[in-house]
């Protein structure tokens, strides 16, 4: 990792650019390469993060040097030091990786002298903001080159006539879905183009699910907060032990055959969800990891996809478990129906409680249908590639040019 303090005051001469190498005989020197800025909040395993690291690892076999850019070290917005280390060293391997060192408020002014900093020694062709807090940095940062942004929901945590003044600095807009698509319609003039989030390449797998484990292994990954809604992943998993138990009248027990749900997210809300559970007696039931970087193997040990949010834009964590062919249920809100099909890849269910025990209840009872639904989403995986939407962003930034 590159801390903005370790960057000398003034660059000598043209350092910032790259060199070319000198022609030898007819052979021509090479075109200089796209250098693209990824900003983000911290380095975390969030999906946007996610897909900035992705996008990071695939530029430079499409023609582009990468930076990715943090407001923040991780620690400061209560994220795991130790994954952003080791995301950043994995980053290092394909590009560079700067943190400005901000605090958690992430002062605009504080943020504009360290990027107007970073630029003296660095001048990319375009700038990729994945949080609009980076977007008054980079103007009053002096930037006068591409700006996009992405907003990474369907819902806006900011007044949506903050565009007025995004659309001075923006050139291009990024929409991950058709519900974001429909924000930029509504609230900015500038011009959008659509495209998909994608997993890393890793997270393919060739063959559908042949087996379900007993009891149900049921994974849930993203950080504790408001969107994601896990009260009501707790109260799914106190509502099935409950319909579990009325099969047996008898029994004081939970069930032998009862799920098991493992969240991995981190947050500083997690002390709270841990709480809860052993409140609701649950904890032989549901166990929250913590912030993990080991999401592909928890996938592959896992029988369902579970997410209770209350909105998404398009969940790369949704999309993870479709690549891993891992059958997805899911509350039926935006970002979730475009992505989940009902007995195709997975089951749509209410913001509620006992709909969504009842779609686990129906994978462990109808036979054959996790099989199904396995075949469905590696298919539905099979749509969204990194490398298509690398090739995506690499078009857009290069017509952006002037």
């Amino acid at each position: 990792m590159t801390s903005l303090a370790c960057l000398p005051d003034d660059p000598p001469g043209d350092a910032g650019e790259d060199m070319a190498t000198a022609p030898s005989g007819d052979r021509p020197a090479p075109a200089p390469r796209l250098k693209v800025w990824s900003i983000v909040n911290s380095l975390t395993t969030g999906g946007a993060e996610m897909l900035v690291a992705s996008l990071h690892a695939n530029f430079p076999a499409q023609g582009a040097t990468s930076t990715i850019v943090a407001l923040c070290d991780a620690p400061t917005l209560g994220n795991s030091a130790q994954t952003e280390a080791r995301l950043a060293q994995e980053i290092a391997t394909n590009g560079r990786f700067v943190s400005l060192g901000l605090d958690h408020r992430r002062r605009i002014l504080a943020g504009a002298r360290a990027l107007r900093r970073l630029l003296r020694h660095d001048r990319p062709d375009v700038i990729h903001a994945h949080t609009a807090r980076a977007l008054p940095m980079i103007a009053l940062a002096g930037y006068r080159g591409a700006v996009v942004l992405t907003h990474h929901n369907s819902r806006l945590s900011f007044s949506p006539r903050l565009f007025r003044l995004f659309d001075r600095v923006v050139t291009h807009y990024v929409a991950i879905s058709p519900e974001v698509a429909d924000i930029y319609r509504r609230h900015s003039r500038r011009p959008f183009t659509l495209i998909a989030n994608a997993p890393a390449a890793a997270f393919a797998v060739s063959a559908p699910r042949q087996t379900v484990s007993s009891p149900l292994r049921i994974l849930s990954v993203g950080a504790i907060s408001d969107q994601k809604n896990y009260p009501l992943l707790v109260e799914t998993a106190r509502t099935l032990r409950e319909q579990m138990r009325q099969r047996r009248p008898g029994q004081q027990q939970p069930d032998p055959a009862m799920p098991r749900f493992r969240i991995a997210g981190g947050g500083a809300e997690l002390a709270e969800m841990r709480a809860l559970v052993q409140r609701e007696g649950l904890q032989d039931v549901v166990d929250f990891l913590g912030e993990r970087d080991d999401v592909r193997a928890l996938l592959a040990d896992s029988d369902v996809f579970l997410n209770t949010s209350r909105y998404e834009g398009m969940s790369v964590a949704i999309l993870e478990a479709f690549a891993s062919a891992l059958p997805v249920i899911a509350t039926d809100v935006p970002g979730n129906r475009d992505l989940v099909e009902s007995h195709r890849n997975g089951l749509v269910a209410p913001e509620r409680a006992h709909h969504l025990a009842a779609a686990v209840l129906r994978v462990m009872d109808t036979p054959g249908l996790h099989e199904r639904l396995s075949q469905g989403a590696l298919a539905t995986g099979r749509d969204y590639t990194i490398e298509a939407a690398t090739g995506r962003h690499i078009g857009l930034y290069t017509a952006l040019l002037p």
